[in-house]
């Protein structure tokens, strides 16, 4: 092993010879929505800068949704979310769950920023939602075969209004949160040092699907060891969200490591996570309120 060898490095790694759980296996073990769990699990490695835990509100015991009129939808049905020939990269198989009440979750991060600047004192809540999660073939990477998480979604059918509303208060946060410290513990080659990252969001794009879209770009420093000034680790590749509505209907797009850009080996364009996103405005067109 060479003397150099980062931290960072030495779980890359690792994280090789993990044996990931088959889908039986996870949906055994399942507890609550599976909405973006694998996917955090796997980009928390990466993002060393995202230290702190946070705190997700949750709406408890929620009030039954209001009945839908003559002719609008009213729950998510199954055709309105992804399918696997959706995406660039091969999946075969789906975990996915339903809700009612549930807050609308862009960027947990974002959102604690946020709040530490006193925005968003409350959030969008929705009439229903459905999660889902792809789970990537198998593939050998060099130790074992292992399947990653492709994508997670959440979709969730507002009230009339709300679902504009999901888009100016993330106007609100990228401009208040452009640029965030956070000071916080991080695991280092050496031990556990105390540092300062620096967070930062901006619109990558815009307006490319459905009635509104955003591409949310989330970026994070390699932090500095406190004592030394070295920093700490390789930097991490930049984390992507997408935002896309139709209608009453705000999906939540989180790509996971196969989709994800700037990690070495991905041939993923933004091009093709925006034509992701396209896709995502056409299944749930007809399920939204007006439908498109």
């Amino acid at each position: 092993m060479r003397d150099d060898v980062t931290f960072v490095e030495l779980m890359h790694r690792d994280l090789r010879e993990v044996r990931w759980r088959e889908p039986a296996e996870i949906r055994a073990r399942a507890r609550g929505r599976s909405r973006r769990t694998a996917v955090t699990a796997a980009a928390a490695v990466l993002v060393l800068a995202s230290v702190s835990a946070v705190v997700v509100d949750r709406a408890v015991a929620p009030a039954p949704p209001p009945a839908a009129t003559a002719g609008e939808h009213a729950e998510i049905p199954a055709e309105a979310m992804l399918a696997p020939a959706d995406v660039p990269a091969k999946s075969d198989e789906r975990l996915g769950d339903t809700g009612l009440g549930e807050r609308v979750r862009v960027d947990d991060v974002l959102r604690t920023c946020g709040q530490e600047r006193g925005l968003l004192k409350d959030q969008v809540v929705s009439r229903y939602s459905r999660s889902q999660t792809l789970i990537g073939t198998a593939t050998a990477d060099g130790f074992a075969p292992y399947r990653r998480p492709v994508v997670s979604q959440d979709v969730y059918r507002l009230e009339a209004g709300a679902a504009g509303r999901v888009f100016a208060d993330l106007d609100r946060l990228v401009a208040a949160c452009a640029t965030w410290q956070q000071v916080g513990p991080v695991q280092a080659e050496q031990g556990t040092v105390t540092t300062t990252v620096v967070h930062r969001w901006t619109v990558a794009a815009s307006d490319f699907a459905g009635d509104q879209a955003v591409l949310l770009r989330h970026t994070v420093s390699v932090p500095p060891d406190g004592t030394t000034g070295k920093p700490v680790g390789i930097p991490p590749p930049p984390e992507d969200t997408l935002v896309v509505r139709a209608g009453d209907l705000v999906t939540v797009l989180v790509p996971g490591e196969p989709l994800r850009l700037g990690v070495p080996g991905n041939t993923v364009t933004e091009a093709q996570l925006l034509d992701v996103a396209r896709a995502a405005a056409r299944r749930m067109c007809p399920a939204a309120n007006p439908g498109c």
